[in-house]
């Protein structure tokens, strides 16, 4: 180059025109070339940012992914939502097919961790796993359960197991129904590095409808008694109104059917009437006809029908009675009314005795005892029964009239919830009134024959004060309490602010006094067991109560647990309870957190000691969609999936790809530069 051969340039002056024509001509070549490089340049450009897959939320590391490993964890919802009924198969069965599609889209490198989650979450890998086949074994292994949902439990868990791993870098994704009754799904504290991601497996609303509760009597029921059963059922859909028939049955046989009409998003209950003539504990359900949540359609109760109700009678003053009973003595109406006939066939089994003779073999196990007239009494026996009251025992007592010192004893007026007792009496007598109509005692009574209890007059009584309003059933028309209820423990009393006989009013003789005396000696037999409207739901821990004689047969004690003698769906489970002593020192046998509705029977081999049943807690049985508020989402996003799961999740996690805007650059660059370079 140096050394090249330099040539003089001699210019003409015929040429000097051609010669600045040319000049001219060769700087627009020469623009024409840099904006062809240009051209050029950015198509290379463009082509490399589409092959790097930029995103138009990504950061830098997203252009050109890296190797670092990152731990992702997988929530899956199995609350009973999720066994909603689809064409593909129930809604469990959908997302845990999307939870095995978020495995495969994991690398190598991630560690992958599963919670399965209800209203509890079980982590499935305390230390995760990097082995993708174990992952969707143990999914394959899940099913839907019985409980409700709690999405927030669920991302604490994977949180909790995110803060334990040494990996950096984390997802949690929460496959789930997102019903609109589940639990709130606002903001969620997150550790760095970590994107928390909503999968909504189903978008759509399904109509529904719940039986929600059975209401059954609060006292006790004698073979052959007429009883009434409330249904209440909700239709959840907003749009659709349904009918359906409705059946219960007793022992797995049909006892009563009737249509039931909802409008949409109303509830309604409905009463049937039945009689059951056997004595013993009868499984019952009402059913409905099936819709896509199968599990709602049911609802299962345990019926106690009592033979023969034990009933001790304490006479507290003395009476002579020589020669038979003394028709003057308040025991005598009491006696009478359990007992008309004197016969030991009758519904109530009556035996009478004074209470200073009264001993721990008199107090019935299973019964009630009835006191009239209580006068002083030693310490030891008052003992036995306040005992027999806190142990789960009943015990009627008939306060009496006449001031005596047992009146003045601190332990007998807590027994009975009562601050102070007065004597009262009136010439003209004092009626009961503003009866507790809601109470199991007067509930079965119409407004008449309240009316006609009422018309009873009671001279002599016992005003007593420091009573709990809630506890006051009746009243006398002065305001004094006449019936109330004090409780202790699994105990009660039911106090009569009166005495049943002549001496101190007509009540005795009154055509409702045999009526009262037997639901209210009916209901108190019920003391001590599980109040009927109390529903066991599934996740709540069971207790069955022990008696002494099955406690020390611990290691044989089993439940059983099965859907009825009808339903097989489910298989029966035997599971061995767990006991342990409470505080009033009594044995319980307890099944925690039971996952399955059905029938559970304690039993020693083939001997069935108690029994009760578990149903679902339907607060979520509404399949409506929850609608999605973002801006109280936090740091969650929600992907829709729309067929394309990988496609789907790359966006979100990186953001929208935008190569194909780059392609289309480069494309346009390079024809662009095609046609500049053909007129050049």
């Amino acid at each position: 180059i140096l050394n090249r051969r330099r040539l003089r340039k001699i210019r003409f002056s015929s040429l000097d025109f051609i010669y600045e024509l040319n000049k001219r001509r060769m700087s627009k070549i020469n623009f024409r070339r840099w904006i062809i490089l240009i051209l050029r340049t950015l198509a290379v450009i463009f082509l490399v940012l589409a092959f790097a897959r930029p995103t138009i939320q990504s950061n830098a590391s997203f252009f050109m992914p890296g190797e670092a490993p990152k731990h992702v964890v997988i929530c899956l919802d199995a609350s009973y939502s999720m066994g909603a009924e689809h064409e593909e198969g129930t809604a469990f069965t959908i997302a845990r097919d999307l939870a095995r599609q978020v495995v495969g889209e994991c690398r190598q490198i991630d560690l992958v961790n599963v919670v399965v989650f209800s209203d509890r979450s079980d982590v499935l890998f305390e230390a995760g796993t990097r082995n993708k086949q174990i992952a969707r074994s143990a999914l394959d292994e899940l099913v839907v359960t019985a409980e409700g949902t709690s999405i927030s439990g669920a991302v604490e868990t994977a949180v909790g197991l995110l803060g334990e791993s040494e990996v950096a870098t984390s997802e949690i994704y929460v496959i789930s129904d997102f019903r609109e009754d589940a639990d709130s799904v606002g903001a969620f504290e997150l550790p760095e590095n970590t994107q928390l991601i909503f999968l909504p497996m189903d978008r759509g609303n399904i109509d529904n409808v719940s039986i929600d509760r059975v209401f059954t009597p609060r006292k006790l029921i004698r073979p052959g008694e007429v009883i009434r059963i409330g249904v209440a059922m909700t239709n959840h859909s907003r749009a659709r109104a349904v009918d359906f028939p409705l059946e219960l049955s007793v022992d797995g046989k049909r006892l009563a059917e009737k249509i039931v009409k909802l409008s949409p998003a109303s509830s309604v209950t409905e009463t049937f009437v039945i009689s059951i003539a056997d004595w013993g504990s009868h499984r019952c359900r009402v059913t409905k006809n099936r819709d896509r949540l199968p599990i709602d359609d049911d609802r299962y109760f345990v019926i106690e029908v009592s033979r023969r109700i034990p009933v001790t009678i304490i006479r507290g003053r003395k009476y002579a009675t020589e020669g038979g009973s003394d028709p003057s003595a308040a025991y005598f109406y009491v006696e009478k009314a359990l007992n008309p006939r004197g016969t030991q066939g009758g519904e109530f089994s009556v035996s009478v005795i004074d209470q200073n003779a009264l001993t721990a073999a008199n107090l019935p196990g299973n019964g009630v005892v009835v006191w009239t007239d209580p006068r002083e009494m030693d310490s030891r026996r008052l003992d036995l029964l306040k005992r027999h009251v806190y142990g789960g025992g009943a015990m009627m007592v008939f306060v009496g009239s006449d001031r005596n010192g047992l009146w003045q004893d601190e332990g007998f007026r807590r027994l009975l919830g009562v601050a102070r007792l007065n004597a009262r009496e009136k010439s003209g007598g004092v009626r009961l009134g503003s009866f507790a109509g809601s109470h199991p005692i007067f509930e079965i009574f119409d407004e008449e024959e309240l009316e006609l209890l009422s018309q009873s007059r009671v001279t002599r009584y016992a005003a007593g004060s420091g009573v709990s309003p809630d506890s006051i059933l009746a009243y006398f028309d002065g305001g004094a309490p006449a019936v109330w209820e004090s409780r202790h423990g699994r105990g009660r009393v039911l106090v009569m602010a009166a005495s049943p006989d002549m001496a101190g009013g007509n009540l005795p003789l009154s055509p409702m006094f045999l009526p009262f005396v037997h639901t209210s000696v009916s209901y108190l037999a019920t003391a001590g067991h599980t109040d009927p409207r109390r529903e066991n739901l599934v996740g709540d821990d069971l207790y069955f109560d022990l008696t002494p004689k099955w406690a020390a047969l611990s290691t044989q004690l089993r439940v059983r647990t099965e859907t009825g003698a009808s339903d097989t769906r489910a298989p029966a489970i035997d599971t061995a309870p767990v006991l342990f002593e409470s505080g009033q020192g009594e044995i319980k046998a307890m099944v925690t957190r039971p996952r399955h509705v059905g029938f559970y029977t304690l039993k020693v081999d083939t001997t069935r000691i108690a029994q009760a049943c578990v149903n679902v807690d339907t607060k979520e049985s509404n399949l409506n969609a929850r609608e999605f508020d973002h801006s109280d989402l936090g740091p969650a996003r929600v992907v829709e999936v729309t067929g394309n799961l990988a496609e789907d999740l790359r966006r979100e996690r990186l953001g929208r790809e935008v190569f194909a805007a780059f392609l289309l650059l480069a494309l346009s660059a390079l024809v662009a530069e095609s046609i500049l370079g053909r007129k050049a």
